[in-house]
């Protein structure tokens, strides 16, 4: 063998021995097995020509927060009859608004529904409670439905009072896709879902 080939198996048995060693300190250097700077620029000069090795991303999901509408028909109720005249009270949905939180595979959906209840000709001051019915749908099918009863007080000297519904109890399942657009949350007034509708506590003599 001449002296130069023997050089060059010197050589490049060397470059495999060094070579070895970092990958072999790759897997328990560092905390948290983080392979460390310098370890990295030798792994580049032996192994990748001096290419840059890409930096570790974390990757994350996204996920979109279901919309929020108000079911057709049930924006607003009356109680008392058909005629300006015959009516006790009227209570209207004005906004909603959610606010969604994803923890494992499920979503956490937070639903606020505001609006007002006004009194009617034939209306007294009093408590009332208004029926407001959260539901979520998915493939055109109902999913989530829960019927909220809020309390409202017209005080003495009024004759409206605003309201807020809160429901935060929306748990719905994540799947292969994006719960944005897998479902739709809707909210209404429904009086039809419970009796106690309109009781009063106080009248005006």
């Amino acid at each position: 063998m001449r002296g130069e080939d023997a050089r060059r198996i010197v050589k490049l048995a060397l470059v495999a021995t060094l070579a070895g060693g970092v990958l072999a300190g790759c897997k328990t250097t560092g905390e948290g097995g983080e392979v460390s700077q310098t370890e990295k620029s030798i792994t580049e000069k032996l192994l990748f020509a001096n290419t840059k090795l890409p930096e570790k991303k974390d990757v994350s999901v996204e996920y979109g927060c279901p919309s929020a509408s108000i079911l057709d028909g049930t924006a607003a109720y009356r109680v008392g009859g058909d005629a300006a005249r015959g009516v006790s009270h009227q209570a209207a949905i004005h906004d909603i608004a959610r606010e969604c939180k994803t923890q494992g595979n499920m979503m956490h959906v937070k639903v606020g529904v505001q609006g007002r209840l006004l009194l009617g000709e034939n209306g007294r001051p009093g408590t009332f409670t208004v029926p407001v019915r959260v539901a979520v749908r998915s493939n055109g099918e109902t999913v989530y439905s829960k019927l909220v009863p809020t309390t409202v007080t017209i005080p003495e000297s009024d004759t409206q009072a605003a309201f807020v519904t809160i429901d935060d109890s929306v748990n719905l399942p994540i799947t292969a896709e994006d719960p944005g657009s897998a479902y739709t949350i809707l909210v209404g007034l429904d009086p039809q879902g419970s009796k106690a509708g309109g009781s009063k506590k106080k009248r005006r003599r």
